[in-house]
């Protein structure tokens, strides 16, 4: 009878020890996944903000050619009052 608890003992500790492991397995691959998309937000949002800061430039090149084209403006209507 001992023969049989002991075999069960040792059926139940070895089946605790096959979860932990498959657990601390599965743990691990959830981590690396977490790690891989976090990492590709991360990229993802660098290249938002850089396309970002691309955009913003845009504002200050539109104010200098909105100073040159009333610079022609005045131009033009200078050549058109001489003729």
């Amino acid at each position: 009878m001992s023969e049989v608890v002991i075999a069960a003992l040792i059926g139940a500790a070895a089946s605790i020890i096959v979860n932990l492991i498959s657990a601390f397995g599965q743990r691990k691959k959830r981590d690396m996944e977490a790690a891989v998309k976090e990492a590709k937000l991360e990229a993802r949002l660098a290249s938002i903000e850089n396309k970002l800061d691309a955009h913003n430039g845009y504002g200050d090149k539109i104010g200098s050619i909105e100073k040159d084209i009333a610079v022609i403006r005045t131009k033009i209507e200078m050549l058109v009052s001489k003729a």
